[in-house]
């Protein structure tokens, strides 16, 4: 399959919240493919953007764009689409994030700028794929598959995040279990003790010392959480070479590492899918994918696939190498659409079938964490036993025998 090439964009990751990017656009009725426009923009974006920060949710964006698409296909023309949205949103934010891409339209810019004025809320992919769509005369057809996976990508991304609440209220729920029994149970077990005079084993004795320590000190755990997911949050994840390696460690936990891994792989598969379909060449569909999926793990093999193509080879070889970021059968796969020219529908394949596995492993995570946390809770019961009832069974045999 011949494979198009392009100006090569920096393997270092890029923060969209700031927009200092290198952005690689092909423009898919004018431009050859080897015509790619190299774009730097620092800190470019309206005062009204930075005004609204955080106050426009996602699904105001993807609501605002299905409305524009029904009003485009009933032959709206775009800039009374606009300044009609602008005034039905439900929010006051998402009605001024509206209103400000109308103006700027109605100032004689394309499309495509007034969304790439707001990178919180329109990525590298989706500006791209408008600018493409503009100078092709597919811009309908654009922004609806636009939209699917914009949606598909949403709904995903929370039934993760839902799967990952799941283990957290377990650990939770075991902490308050523990918290009580050293406030309520085992107080009453050492007043016992006393009073009957009894000779305390040195399990006990380590037990009941441990559980005054735990209702003295129950806090710090929680702050020495708190403390570290600070660091790793504002410190660990702001290099680079860290958040890499986080990254890595992230797909291999245990139980919850199968389905994130899942996850960046539907990630990886669906955007280049999508951008290969809407006439994005192979070079620029690997720097937008790679710059868009949150896993650098996964990022970082593009940019190896990406080399590799700009020097005369194919996917293949990268792909190998990265056997346990990218699974041999997505490999296998890949490789086949690349030898019959289709890696798109291949990619979409791969994409439909893996987001359908995450799908399955979500609904299934309490199965598969049950059995984990009932060897927990088995073990703190035996230790209550052995710590606190062989005295009580003790005290028993010895009033037996008087």
């Amino acid at each position: 399959m011949a494979i198009n090439s392009g100006e090569g964009g920096s393997a270092a990751p890029k923060r969209r919240t700031k927009r200092t990017t290198k952005t690689i656009v092909e423009a898919a009725g004018g431009l050859s493919d080897d015509e790619i426009v190299v774009r730097k923009e620092s800190g470019k974006g309206s005062a009204l953007s930075g005004f609204m920060s955080g106050g426009v949710a996602s699904t105001d964006v993807t609501t605002f764009l299905r409305q524009l698409i029904m009003l485009l296909e009933a032959g709206t023309p775009i800039l009374k689409s606009l300044k009609t949205l602008s005034e039905r949103g439900k929010r006051a934010a998402a009605r001024a994030l509206v209103a400000d891409i109308a103006m700027y339209v109605e100032a004689g810019n394309p499309l495509w700028q007034a969304f790439d004025r707001h990178p919180r809320y329109f990525d590298s992919v989706f500006v791209n794929l408008i600018k493409a769509s503009e100078a092709s005369g597919t811009l309908v057809t654009v922004l609806r598959r636009s939209v699917d996976y914009r949606t598909s990508r949403e709904l995903l991304a929370k039934r993760v995040k839902g799967a990952m609440v799941y283990p957290i209220l377990l650990v939770v729920a075991c902490f308050a279990v523990v918290l009580l029994l050293a406030y309520f149970v085992v107080p009453q077990f050492k007043e016992l003790f006393e009073k009957a005079n009894l000779e305390i084993p040195e399990v006990t004795k380590k037990f009941l010392a441990i559980s005054e320590a735990f209702t003295l000190y129950w806090w710090v755990p929680i702050v020495a959480l708190f403390l570290l997911y600070l660091v790793y949050r504002f410190w660990f994840l702001r290099s680079p070479v860290r958040r890499l390696i986080a990254d890595r460690i992230r797909i291999r936990i245990p139980v919850v590492g199968h389905i994130l891994h899942k996850n960046a792989i539907v990630e990886m598969t669906r955007t280049m899918a999508l951008l290969l379909r809407s006439g994005v060449s192979m070079m620029s569909a690997l720097d937008l994918t790679r710059n868009a999926i949150h896993n650098l793990a996964v990022g970082q093999v593009l940019q190896h696939v990406r080399d590799n193509i700009e020097g005369g080879g194919g996917l293949e070889a990268p792909l190998r190498a990265a056997s346990p970021v990218i699974p041999d059968v997505v490999t296998d796969m890949m490789v086949t659409g690349e030898d019959s020219g289709r890696v798109d529908a291949v990619c979409e394949q791969i994409a439909d079938i893996y987001e359908e596995e995450v799908e399955i492993a979500v609904s299934t995570i309490g199965e598969a964490i049950q059995p984990i946390f009932t060897v927990i809770v088995g073990g703190i019961v035996m230790l209550l036993f052995v710590a606190l009832f062989l005295p009580m069974v003790s005290m028993i045999q010895q009033l037996q025998g008087g």
